[in-house]
């Protein structure tokens, strides 16, 4: 499966991509996550693209994404002809307005309200898109999360992620 989180610098696009890439890795899966982002550390363009397969992997990027997800306006509108045209869209509700089918949620809405802090947007955002495609288990992505998020948000991360999880099961 060919997944692209897309957004803007400080929302975590690429941690979450990271993350998703080690839970995928930790099942036994093959994996490759590359990166792409702007020189502005906030504000600019932000991109992760993972694959999981268990099949070998002959792509470095995604070339058609079976799943986009949009966090902000900026990230959908640069890489939504990345998505296959049957491809899931998820979107952050409350930032991105596609011009096609799509789910999703308040991400950066549920992040402050359950969190307090916009911060784990990518969170909330990677347990949704977990729950609605199981492209790996739960269990998985919150070991990634514990070996991967700053020394000290571990706990925080794990709520965001698992706020986002549930949303998704709905």
């Amino acid at each position: 499966m060919q997944i692209r989180l897309a957004g803007v610098g400080g929302q975590g696009v690429v941690l979450a991509g990271v993350i998703l890439g080690e839970a995928g890795a930790i099942e036994g899966l093959n994996v490759v996550q590359t990166q792409d982002y702007s020189s502005a550390s906030r504000g600019g363009h932000s991109t992760a693209d993972v694959i999981i397969s268990k099949e070998p992997i002959y792509d470095l990027i995604v070339t058609k994404a079976d799943v986009l997800v949009a966090l902000a306006q900026l990230g959908y509108s640069t890489t939504k002809g990345s998505l296959k045209k049957e491809g899931l869209l998820i979107v952050d509700t409350d930032l991105v307005k596609p011009d096609r089918e799509f789910i999703g949620a308040p991400f950066t809405r549920l992040a402050e309200e359950k969190t307090g802090t916009a911060l784990t947007v990518n969170m909330v955002a990677l347990g949704y898109l977990v729950a609605k495609t199981g492209i790996v288990k739960k269990e998985s992505v919150e070991k990634a999360i514990g070996r991967r998020v700053p020394k000290g948000t571990e706990e925080i991360n794990l709520k965001a992620f698992r706020v986002g999880y549930e949303e998704g099961l709905r």
